[in-house]
């Protein structure tokens, strides 16, 4: 199945928009080694603040390439299957296998 029978082209640039922030990458990386992490996790590893972390994950969230949920008082975040149809598996392989810095 092609990507343009599933989303729409709105759908596609607003996806597309959120994955072009070298932030938002080094976020999806770090959700691709270390399935759910929470938004202080996150912050800890990429040395943002926490405010700026839950920034960039509206974004995300609003493409729908995330999905939290609440673990006892942790909001745990998990990619969805979204990110793989979208983008083309070498790009995700280098995701994971990038050395977040």
């Amino acid at each position: 199945m092609k990507v343009m029978d599933i989303y729409t082209v709105q759908d596609l640039a607003k996806t597309l928009a959120a994955v072009a922030s070298e932030e938002r990458l080094r976020i999806l990386g770090l959700l691709l080694k270390n399935p759910r992490l929470g938004c202080g996790d996150l912050a800890d590893y990429l040395g943002l603040s926490q405010p700026a972390v839950s920034y960039h994950l509206r974004v995300l969230e609003s493409a729908e390439l995330i999905a939290k949920a609440r673990e006892g008082r942790r909001r745990c975040i998990s990619l969805t299957p979204k990110l793989s149809t979208i983008l083309h598996e070498g790009v995700i392989r280098w995701l994971h296998e990038e050395e977040v810095s």
